[in-house]
Parts: C-alpha cells; sequence; structure tokens
C-alpha cells in the first residue's frame, strides 16, 4: 500500500490525467481552489476526477463521505482521497 506522500503525489497526477491540466502535478499546491480558472472543476470534472481515484486505489468512495469533506481546495481532495485509502488499508487489515 502507498503512504501519504505516495498518495499525494498519485492524485495529483490523476487530477492533471482526469481533468486535462495543462500543468505539472507539482505545480498544484493544496491551497488551489478547486474551482479556481486554474482547475475550473464542475460536478462531471468532480464524477471523472472520483472515477479515477476509484480505479487508482480501489474501493468505492461514498456519495457522502464526498458531500462531508466540504472540497473547496486540492488539500481538502487530497484528504478525502488519504481517508479512503486508510478505510481500505484497515479493511484489508481486518
Amino acid at each position: 500500500m502507498l503512504n501519504d506522500d505516495e498518495v499525494t503525489s498519485r492524485v495529483r497526477e490523476l487530477m492533471v490525467e482526469s481533468l486535462d491540466l495543462r500543468l505539472s502535478p507539482e505545480a498544484i499546491g493544496n491551497e488551489v481552489s478547486l474551482y479556481s480558472p486554474v482547475i475550473q472543476l464542475d460536478s462531471l470534472n468532480l464524477l471523472q476526477l472520483l472515477l479515477a481515484v476509484e480505479s487508482e486505489f480501489g474501493g468505492q468512495i461514498e456519495d457522502e463521505d464526498v458531500m462531508e469533506a466540504d472540497l473547496e481546495n486540492v488539500g481538502d481532495f487530497i484528504g478525502l482521497v488519504r481517508r479512503h485509502v486508510e478505510t481500505l488499508r484497515t479493511e484489508a487489515a481486518a
């Protein structure tokens, strides 16, 4: 299983790939708004991004988890994915 830093790096790569961003994954800081001109997240893009994350890490991110995450910036989204991966680790260890 990936550690938190590896998850963070992979999430940024998935954002660039899924959202067809014209910047490097390293250029996406945690404080960047998901709704900024840089990311331009909308509901369809969010769905694409969530599907990419689920495909990459396994499992399914529940709708209520997405709503509770109060996604405002890249750091919020990365936190959601980290919690998802941690849940998968816990379930695998049980």
